[in-house]
């Protein structure tokens, strides 16, 4: 009986042993590659780098000291990457060998051609981005290392080149997570942020089609711009630049605190930018920018951040010309301006002013990742023109003022007329103001105006809910997951701003003699609203979502989007041609839209892969094609 009992232990333990014998041969398969990484020059911990090895998970940025620790599951070659903010992206083959790497140090260069990127002035405030343009925004175009995106943006600019033909509204911009992309006209306005280089360079791009982790995207790809004080260089910086471009000069100070003493982190910095002239005769440029971050952390899993960004614009405009203008004054012509009392006055400025405040809560796990934010913002903008009402055109570039216009004239060519033309206007190529005030106080007028200046305004009230959550199911399984709501209330309307001496305008429409404000008195005076007026709300309701895969030699994603919008419109003014239709509110517009879209990459090695991504996509007509 004894002998059996110790039999049957010895089978058992012999089992036992055998398991254990499996397990230890199983967890000897996991290997840890860590290190520390540092400034190469100053010798300085660099915090919230972004560390992996390629085909794997990715370390999300914590302020761990520089330390990292990053598991694989089987010996062999990879290549570990290391990005950092300001710095170069090191990559470096590592071969695990059936036991753990300890890297030691691995220090980062400084990326000098960022900083000197940062000390350039180039187009990145859309600068030449009006009403009438369609061009690609250059500040996408440098919110990626690209080389060929970041030459296109900085020696074409963006009047010149647009990715694969698209405009700005195809592509999705977030700060901190939440959508900038204007509902108007579908386009980021990047002056809302202008001057602000050092707290709004910490872009994480995607460029096409490729997965995000904060949107469903565009066709252009999507751009978000971080705010977080606790990922800014710690330090005071100062700079400043001069320009022939937009504008001549900028000045630029910005401090943060660094690392946090109790939890708080902040940052803080301001932009003053001007020119007299940019590189356009006549386009004046004045602009400040501020900004201001407070990120309180709660614990290691929740911080919250308070974003303010105060940005106001005033410049310029410049015109598109002919060859032909171009031929006779050449390429820093502009019409718009002209002389009065001995200064340069554009009869096309451009004024902005839309303050943002936003509210972040970050929840941090070793799973999950969720941003949560709130912004509200408001402001106006502003485009001033010159109206003229049965009175010849101003601008000196209409085209039966030209040559062209007497050499192609359909009773035949005179050249007499033709060379005249061509030498009054260069005897006067630009706008003359004392001739509109002096048409202003003919006495057949008697008061009324003939020209007037005003300006096209919209002062917008939105407000913006928005959350995004990524899960780690895995080392190689992502989800991806997040939706916003977006309120918008829109004011817009033309107001009188100088009557150039005369004493009033008659609102009335002079191709069809009928009264813009049948309610109100056509007469009107400086301070007036006129011509049209009226009020847009818009409500958006957007959700995505996306699974992605990662291996070692391959990954892949698929992602889904819907999106709810809805526009109304509540006209102000009655106006007398459109009597049952222009006053009160509208009907209301609603449009359902949806998007998938998937991607495989093939990796041949660290350096060498092939991707495909394709989608299928619908989009809502932005509120300038629905009026």
């Amino acid at each position: 009986m004894l002998k059996y009992f110790i039999f049957i232990n010895e089978k058992w333990f012999g089992n036992i042993l055998f398991l254990l014998q499996g397990i230890w041969s199983y967890s000897q398969e996991i290997y840890y590659v860590k290190g520390f990484v540092k400034d190469m020059v100053t010798q300085e911990t660099i915090e919230y780098a972004k560390i992996e090895i390629l085909g794997s998970a990715p370390i999300k940025p914590d302020p761990i000291d520089g330390n990292f620790v990053i598991s694989i599951k089987q010996s062999g070659d990879y290549i570990l990457s290391i990005t950092a903010q300001d710095y170069l992206i090191k990559r470096m083959p590592i071969s695990i060998d059936n036991e753990d790497l300890d890297l030691g140090i691995v220090y980062l260069d400084r990326d000098i051609v960022q900083e000197k990127t940062d000390n350039l002035i180039t187009l990145t405030d859309a600068d030449l981005l009006e009403d009438e343009s369609i061009s690609m925004t250059s500040g996408m175009l440098q919110a990626t290392k690209d080389i060929f995106l970041n030459r296109a943006a900085f020696d074409f600019g963006q009047a010149f080149f647009r990715v694969r033909g698209y405009g700005s509204e195809n592509g999705v911009i977030l700060l901190n997570g939440i959508p900038m992309n204007k509902l108007m006209d579908g386009r980021p306005q990047w002056n809302n942020w202008g001057g602000l280089n050092d707290v709004t360079r910490n872009q994480e791009f995607t460029h096409g089609l490729q997965a995000s982790d904060y949107s469903f995207g565009g066709i252009l790809g999507t751009t978000n711009i971080n705010t977080r004080p606790s990922t800014f260089r710690k330090g005071m910086r100062l700079s400043s630049s001069a320009s022939n471009r937009t504008y001549a000069g900028r000045v630029m100070a910005t401090y943060s605190s660094g690392l946090p003493q109790k939890g708080i982190n902040y940052s803080v910095s301001a932009s003053r930018r001007w020119a007299k002239e940019g590189y356009i005769d006549g386009t004046l440029y004045d602009a400040y920018s501020l900004f201001g971050a407070l990120e309180y952390k709660l614990n290691d899993k929740h911080s919250i951040n308070l974003t303010s960004i105060w940005a106001y614009n005033r410049r310029g405009r410049s015109s598109a010309i002919t060859e032909e203008v171009f031929q006779l004054v050449g390429k820093g012509y502009s019409p718009y301006w002209g002389t009065q009392n001995g200064e340069i006055r554009n009869a096309r400025e451009r004024k902005i002013m839309e303050p943002i405040f936003m509210l972040n809560h970050y929840y941090n796990s070793k799973k999950l990742v969720l941003n949560t934010a709130v912004s509200y913002q408001f402001g106006t903008t502003s485009n001033g023109r010159l109206g003229y009402y049965n009175a010849p055109n101003p601008d000196k570039t209409y085209y039966r003022y030209l040559p062209s216009y007497y050499v192609n004239s359909p009773i035949g060519a005179n050249f007499i007329a033709a060379n005249m033309a061509k030498d009054g206007f260069l005897e006067n190529p630009q706008l003359n103001w004392n001739s509109l005030y002096q048409a202003n106080s003919s006495l057949s007028l008697q008061g009324k105006a003939a020209y007037i200046y005003y300006d096209d305004t919209n002062e917008d009230q939105q407000i913006n809910v928005a959350t995004i959550g990524n899960y780690a199911l895995n080392d190689h399984l992502k989800i991806d997951f997040g939706g916003h709501y977006t309120h918008l209330d829109s004011e817009n309307f033309a107001e009188i701003s100088d009557l150039l001496g005369a004493e009033y305008h008659e609102d009335i429409d002079p191709f069809s003699n009928t009264k813009n404000d049948l309610d109100g008195s056509p007469n009107k005076t400086t301070s007036n609203l006129f011509n049209y007026h009226y009020n847009i709300k818009a409500e958006v309701y957007d959700a995505f979502a996306q699974i992605n895969f990662r291996y070692p030699k391959w990954e892949g994603f698929l992602g889904v989007n819907y999106a709810s919008t809805n526009y109304q419109r509540e006209g102000k003014f009655r106006n007398e041609r459109f009597l049952n239709t222009s006053f009160g509110k509208g009907e209301e517009l609603e449009f359902s839209n949806y998007g998938f879209k998937a991607g495989y990459t093939y990796k041949f090695s660290g350096r060498h892969w092939v991707a495909l991504n394709g989608a299928y996509l619908t989009k809502p007509l932005s509120i300038k094609m629905y009026l």
